[in-house]
């Protein structure tokens, strides 16, 4: 086997990672030119031309190449002689490829190499060894247990989402061949936690060196000295940008945000974290221009981070606690879990990330547990909305998401964390239970059937301290048809509690909805019971949406039936156009008697001018106002005073009078919290119909 038999392991998305897709396209017009040759050819290295430069190689890969020409790091020649070598017909036995020495065998990878299999096989010490003490102390002690791997080609893909990273073990590369867009500063730390991850989630976790084993938070009810320094640096961080101004961001901002993610969680604050995490992951839009960022985004986060460290450091007691967060290391596999699935629904970020996520109801604990199967940007081709769905097996014995769908199921060492989330694969295995009936009595039992108590748990959501939560189960007493608002631009749907309240769930019309619209409407138009329906909060600055995803329904012969309605085929109306417009303006009049109008509400007129001017200053870095913006807030100032919010008035007092970044921040997050507060869902009583 010849040294550059390794090279066949690097794909595209590979190469494309090391440096950038324009660069590696350019590249491959070079090789398809017949620019690329041989200039040396060695045992253990070799010299490729590449459109003139000189491009020294070996067993190491593409990041260990050097280049002749000026530019700096992965250039286009590397990247052709990759390619190029790439393509080379393997290296047969005493071939002028030579044999290589016992440090290439360990590099390199034969016919078939299995990436996971070699990072299960890593001896740990030489890990820790290669990747040298501080990085190693800095993989302790921003440890995750959360990753998400899939193998594609020559390369084990492993995604982080609790850091916002990515990484690649290329087969045969070893782990200084790993491959990723981390910043360097940070790239070995990253791609140690990655491993270590990997290895956890199939029972072969890493014992850390004792010296690097992080020191434990000296006491949860209060900060210490080196935390609160630790805030001050997030602080000064979030000053610097704000002033700089977000439309100016860099990607030297990316890799401080990411450096401060995982020291968040080596001090023991994974909200923070969190929000740092995904901080990083809205200024990386904003760097590329990718036309999904906006600074507004930015500046809502920007300005929750700042009020979470200002409650931090004054905080004590059980509130210091909350703030911190809890910081799940290891998934607990302790016992079973009797699971009921509620369905599934695709989403999309704006970042590009997409995925279809499983919920179930959790017996046992009484709550909502989900499960994501997901890819963070579009590089995985083969990752559909139809794959994901039919295709991709979620753990052994439980095949796709489709079929998980269809019955009961008890998982065997789950892999739980605190916050409600299943981990997928590794050792966990599922078995199916009996399949449950119309009138099996737990059916009364699961979900909320009362909105009040979901207005409790939505306004207990709203606050730094808080547990955030995205999905919950309702247990409607009786529905009414779905009716098209079309000055929203929504499809809503009536659901009534057992008080007799009723509540509006809705689904924009769009493209992305489509078919979840048209389920949901078949659905009603066939009269199927419904027994419960599944639903995710959807929050802005403005209001809080409850949007249906699934509904629990029965057939003929009393079977519960899931209806995923993003993958339900639900048979098309068979009505006439006639009585369907006569439907929907009965239902349209029994909704205006049941559900209040969605009218802008009072703090989102109020907050309008003064949300406007902040994103514009912190869009800019101006902290000085003109004329016309100080006007603006002044009226602002008038109406909150009007209305007697105190706490906004002396903010915007305070903005008024020196106009800086911290002041803007802190009016920011009021902004928010009151907009949360404000647009949380109504509940009235309904007229009889």
């Amino acid at each position: 086997m010849a040294w550059h038999d390794g090279y066949r392991a690097y794909d595209d998305d590979t190469l494309a990672t090391l440096a950038n897709p324009g660069l590696l396209r350019r590249a491959a017009k070079d090789v398809e030119a017949g620019k690329i040759a041989w200039a040396e050819q060695g045992t253990e290295a070799g010299v490729v031309t590449a459109d003139g430069q000189r491009v020294q190689l070996d067993a190491r890969g593409p990041q260990q190449a050097r280049c002749d020409c000026p530019a700096p790091g992965i250039c286009k020649h590397i990247l052709g002689a990759a390619l190029w070598l790439r393509a080379l017909e393997p290296a047969a036995p005493g071939s002028a490829g030579g044999a290589p020495s016992d440090e290439q065998q360990d590099r390199q990878a034969p016919p078939g190499a299995d990436p996971l299999a070699e990072i299960l096989a890593l001896d740990a010490a030489a890990l820790f060894k290669a990747a040298g003490v501080a990085a190693v102390r800095r993989a302790a002690a921003a440890a995750s247990s959360v990753v998400e791997w899939r193998v594609q080609g020559g390369a084990l893909i492993m995604n982080l989402p609790e850091l916002g990273a990515s990484c690649r073990w290329v087969a045969g590369a070893g782990y200084a061949g790993m491959v990723s867009e981390v910043p360097a500063a940070e790239r070995k730390a990253v791609h140690l936690i990655a491993i270590a991850a990997l290895r956890s989630a199939h029972g072969q976790p890493f014992a850390w060196p004792e010296s690097a084993r992080p020191a434990p938070v000296e006491d949860t009810v209060r900060l210490g000295e080196r935390e609160r320094a630790f805030l001050l640096q997030v602080e000064s961080m979030l000053e610097e940008l704000l002033t700089g101004g977000l439309s100016h961001v860099s990607e030297l901002t990316s890799a401080r945000l990411l450096a401060l993610n995982m020291s968040a969680r080596g001090e023991g604050l994974p909200r923070l974290a969190a929000l740092l995490r995904n901080l990083g992951g809205t200024v990386d839009l904003l760097v590329r221009r990718d036309h999904r960022a906006e600074e507004r985004d930015a500046f809502a986060l920007m300005a929750r981070i700042h009020a979470l460290c200002a409650a931090l450091a004054r905080a004590e007691g059980e509130l210091a606690v909350a703030l911190r967060g809890r910081l799940q290391r290891d998934f607990d596999e302790s016992a079973a879990l009797d699971l009921l699935p509620l369905g599934a629904h695709w989403w999309q970020t704006r970042g590009g990330a997409r995925g279809l996520t499983v919920a179930f109801w959790d017996l046992a604990g009484a709550r909502v547990l989900q499960a994501s199967l997901a890819r963070p940007d579009g590089s995985d081709t083969a990752f559909t909305r139809s794959s994901a769905w039919s295709a991709n097996a979620l753990w052994s014995g439980a095949g796709a998401a489709q079929s998980v769908c269809e019955a009961a199921l008890r998982l065997e060492h789950p892999r739980l964390a605190e916050d409600g989330r299943l981990a997928l694969g590794g050792a966990t295995r599922a078995q199916p239970l009996p399949a449950w009936t119309a009138d099996d009595p737990r059916l009364k039992s699961i979900g909320c059937g009362n909105w009040s108590e979901l207005g409790v748990r939505l306004r207990a959501a709203t606050g730094l301290s808080a547990e955030p939560f995205d999905a919950v189960l309702l247990r409607p007493s009786d529905t009414r048809p779905p009716v098209l608002d079309e000055a929203q631009q929504r499809l809503d749907w009536l659901v009534q509690d057992d008080a007799g309240r009723w509540l509006r769930l809705g689904i924009p019309v769009g493209p992305e909805h489509r078919q979840r619209v048209d389920n949901l409407d078949r659905l009603a138009a066939r009269r199927a019971p419904v027994h419960a329906v599944l639903v995710r909060i959807e929050r802005s600055a403005a209001s809080t949406e409850l949007m249906p995803l699934a509904v629990l329904s029965s057939n003929a012969k009393k079977a519960l039936q899931t209806v995923s309605l993003d993958f339900a085929d639900e048979a098309a109306r068979t009505t006439s156009l006639a009585n369907r417009i006569l439907r929907m303006l009965e239902a349209r009049q029994q909704q205006r008697q049941a559900a209040p109008v969605g009218a802008p509400t009072l703090a989102a007129r109020l907050l309008a001018p003064l949300t406007e001017v902040a994103e514009t200053q912190a869009a800019t870095g101006r902290m000085a106002l003109t004329a016309a913006q100080r006007q603006r807030l002044h009226d602002a100032l008038d109406r909150a005073d009007s209305v007697g919010l105190e706490v906004l008035s002396s903010a915007l007092r305070a903005h008024l009078a020196a106009p800086a970044a911290v002041p803007l921040l802190k009016l920011g997050f009021l902004c928010q919290l009151l907009g949360e507060l404000d647009g949380l869902p109504e509940q009235r009583k309904a007229q009889p119909a």
